[in-house]
């Protein structure tokens, strides 16, 4: 528990005045004592600024529809610039309510995509990982984002608890070594965090003040920040493998060529290919058009998912698709088979949410691009996977019966036992038709006319939104 005196035992009421210029803070939300999520306005060392602060001691601070509708709107406020261009984000959550389901998963993952966005046009953003529940989930993924990054001592930051991560890997990885593989201190030697600093509201404020007052550099192309992706999840894909062979299972290739199946051979692969882990990767042509596939799953056991190696590879890819040119920009196809991101001590240790944070910006940044972009879902997607791969689409398809949730069938399974929880408390089945914007395919039959619909509209429509940060 939190000290009464700290940073993490105050409310997000309380945060936000003890961090902004006394006086200054206007909440743009309700701020009763009985909601998770507090966004106001204010200035910090003089500079207007905006704040998006969860508190996990309401409903462990988690983000349903409601709040994700509210960080949205502030998202768009920072955007036109109308309270400030600086943004400040405070992450005490457990992740995604669950009781929400896909819908609130979709509403996050579209915040997620706009947090991408700003960090691409240049908005400053900051975040503050802290007690209580430090930051789990989707979530932590939106909290590696940001320019700078910083962590109370005690805090933890990862996408599984280690709690949940002991009860899905059996007791495998001991509960310390889930805490030690997500603490602050570990977060700050591999880079994902910038600063690690005493849990109390005026070293937060140091720090957060000292960045607003920081000069903004010169802005890097999409290009650029995309080859940074790429670069990135390559560093830490070395890091995993560097630290011992890996035990996940690479499955087997498929007897049919989806990308040749699903356009009724108007796909001509041309070059490089990529086959890792869960992800089968290649560049090519579509009717004579320069495009990206990616196909993701399924995977052969529980714990499988994307991990860090299926991040970088995506990053890689959309680089080498970003290099060919500023005419007939490549059309992205991905095809989601996958139980949500990979649940392993090793993947949580050398930062698979940092990894998929750049996955989803290179993602947004080929968007901003002007790069046609699809996602197929089928069987289940969820979580982080569904945030980094599917939500930056143009347009997501998914095949009838798919299954979209905040966690993934085993994540859940362990987070209903460790609260106790019997059947009767289990969430209704999560299903691609309750998220909006969604189409459904009825059969794989009807895939290949269905992709081709949505391809001739984008590639008529989509154009770049952006050429530099």
């Amino acid at each position: 528990m939190s000290a009464p005196d700290t940073f993490s035992a105050l409310s997000a009421v309380q945060r936000a005045e003890r961090v902004l210029d006394a006086g200054t803070f206007r909440p743009l939300s309700d701020v009763s004592a009985a909601v998770p999520f507090v966004a106001g306005a204010g200035s910090m060392a003089g500079v207007p600024v905006l704040l998006a602060l969860t508190d996990g001691h309401v409903h462990g601070g988690t983000i349903g529809v409601n709040e994700a509708s509210l960080l949205a709107r502030l998202a768009e406020s920072v955007s036109s610039g109308r309270d400030g261009r600086v943004l400040i984000l405070g992450f005490d959550t457990g992740g995604v309510r669950v009781e929400e389901g896909p819908r609130a998963l979709a509403a996050a993952s579209a915040v997620g995509v706009a947090l991408a966005r700003l960090t691409l046009l240049g908005v400053r953003v900051a975040a503050v990982i802290s007690g209580l529940r430090g930051c789990f989930g989707a979530p932590s993924v939106m909290a590696a984002l940001p320019e700078r990054i910083i962590m109370t001592a005690d805090a933890h930051w990862g996408l599984t608890g280690p709690k949940l991560l002991g009860g899905i890997l059996d007791g495998a990885t001991p509960e310390q070594a889930g805490l030690t593989a997500t603490a602050a201190t570990t977060r700050l030697a591999n880079g994902d965090a910038h600063a690690v600093i005493p849990d109390s509201a005026d070293a937060v404020r140091v720090q957060l003040s000292d960045f607003v007052r920081t000069a903004v550099g010169p802005p890097r192309t999409l290009e650029e920040r995309i080859a940074a992706s790429a670069e990135v999840t390559a560093v830490l894909q070395a890091r995993v493998q560097a630290a011992g062979p890996s035990q996940r299972v690479t499955p087997k290739p498929r007897r049919r060529d989806l990308l040749r199946y699903s356009f009724r051979g108007q796909w001509q692969p041309t070059g490089p290919v990529q086959r890792h882990g869960l992800i089968h990767a290649a560049l090519g042509t579509l009717s004579g058009r320069p495009a990206l596939g990616i196909i993701v799953g399924p995977e052969q056991r529980s714990g499988g998912g994307v991990g860090i190696e299926e991040a970088a590879v995506v990053c890689d890819m959309i680089r080498r698709a970003a290099q060919q040119g500023d005419t007939d920009r490549a059309a992205i196809l991905t095809f989601l088979f996958c139980q949500g991101h990979a649940v392993d001590f090793a993947q949580e240790r050398f930062g698979l949410h940092r990894a998929l944070a750049e996955c989803l910006r290179a993602m947004v940044a080929a968007r901003l691009r002007g790069h046609p972009v699809v996602s197929v879902l089928g069987g289940g997607t969820y979580g982080a996977a569904y945030l980094a791969l599917a939500a930056p689409s143009h347009r997501i398809l998914a095949m009838r019966g798919t299954s979209v949730a905040p966690m993934a069938p085993q994540v859940l399974q362990a987070f209903q036992a460790l609260r106790g929880r019997h059947a009767g408390h289990q969430a209704e089945a999560s299903l691609a038709e309750l998220i909006p914007d969604v189409r459904i395919v009825e059969s794989v039959i009807r895939l290949p006319r269905a992709l081709r619909e949505e391809l001739t509209t984008l590639l008529e429509t989509v154009r770049p939104e952006v050429d530099a940060a």
